[in-house]
Formats: C-alpha cells, structure tokens, sequence
C-alpha cells in the first residue's frame, strides 16, 4: 500500500500508533489512538529537537478527538503545512481521489443561485465554487486560496478540515455541514446533495 494512505481506513477505537512522515518533523513524531482517553493524539517534534516533550502535543485529555480528521485539523492550525501534506503525511490519504465532472458541478451550482442562501447551503456553495476556482479563501481555514483550482487530493484534505471541525466545539456547524457534504458528495462519496 502507499505510505500516503497506510492509514486511509483507520477508525476510532481502532489501536495503531504510526509516524508522521511531515518533513522537517518526521524523525520523531507520532500519532494515533489513545485507548484511555478514548481519543486520537499527535506528538510532533521538529527535527532536530532534543527536548523530551514534543513541539506540538495534541492530546484527547483536554478536547477529545473522535476521528482521524480532527488531527488533521490541529496539525494545520499549528503548522505552516498545506493541508493535503499533512493527509499525506499521517498516511489517511485517498489511494485514488475522484472528483466529479466539472459539468455536473456547475449544474449544481446554477441551481443553488436562485435558492434562499441557508448557513448550509452558503457553506455548500463556498466549497464547490472553490472547487471550480470562483473562491479567493479555502471554505474551512478560509486563507487566502492562491491556485486557480485545487486537485482531487486538495479537495480530499479540505474534506478532512471540515469533518474536523464538524466535531470539535464551536464554530458555525451549520456552514461546516454544508461543506463536508457538499466536498463528500463531490468526491463521489456520496449520491445525495441534501445540503442545496
């Protein structure tokens, strides 16, 4: 299997502890499932570093992380990393990201144009215009986007910001939940498009 996705189908619950190939700190750092506290952790240590406590500590003991994503969201947040380096990185990468055709995209989103704007159907939006290069900020982060459009393992990290952010406190969740379903279905993950 590729190293990018060694991790692709790990759940919660799910005991594994694995490296974090992100360079310039792969030569210590670690994540994976913390059993007693029921949560996904991240011990990043840049390289070089020699103290005994990581540079980064992303624990379940403070905020509990559930799934896989909410790693790649801490990581992102901290780092200076793009995000697609760091699904690579934790080995949940997609061995073979799919992106819907561009038409059927703009089909959908022609149709949402007229519709009344909902926190749901704004994030929706957001994200598959982002997709088709009309946005100038990424829909989770929302930094400064500067490709034209991003690639299939792009929109597969941006998924993975959004799931994160779906399940940790705060946030506007009704805008999140537009975008983790519209970038799902638009990975063709999913056959519904509920959220326009």
């Amino acid at each position: 299997m590729n190293t990018a996705s060694r991790n692709h189908e790990c759940r919660p619950g799910q005991e594994f502890q694995d490296g974090i190939d992100l360079p310039g700190w792969e030569e210590q750092s670690v994540w994976g499932w913390d059993p007693p506290a029921e949560s996904f952790f991240a011990q990043l240590w840049r390289n070089g570093s020699t103290g005994d406590a990581p540079d980064i500590w992303i624990s379940g003991v403070d905020t509990v992380i559930r799934w896989p994503s909410g790693i790649v969201l801490e990581i992102v947040e901290r780092t200076p990393e793009p995000p697609a380096a760091v699904v690579a990185a934790l080995g949940l990468a997609d061995p073979a990201p799919r992106l819907r055709d561009d038409a059927e995209v703009m089909t959908l989103l022609r149709a949402a144009a007229d519709r009344e704007k909902t926190s749901v159907r704004r994030g929706a939006i957001h994200a598959l215009g982002w997709t088709q290069g009309f946005a100038k900020t990424t829909p989770v982060i929302r930094g400064e986007w500067h490709g034209s459009r991003p690639n299939a393992a792009e929109v597969e990290a941006e998924h993975h910001l959004a799931t994160g952010a779906l399940h940790r406190p705060g946030g506007d969740r009704d805008f999140l939940a537009g975008v983790d379903a519209s970038l799902w279905w638009l990975l063709t993950r999913a056959s519904d498009t509920w959220f326009l």
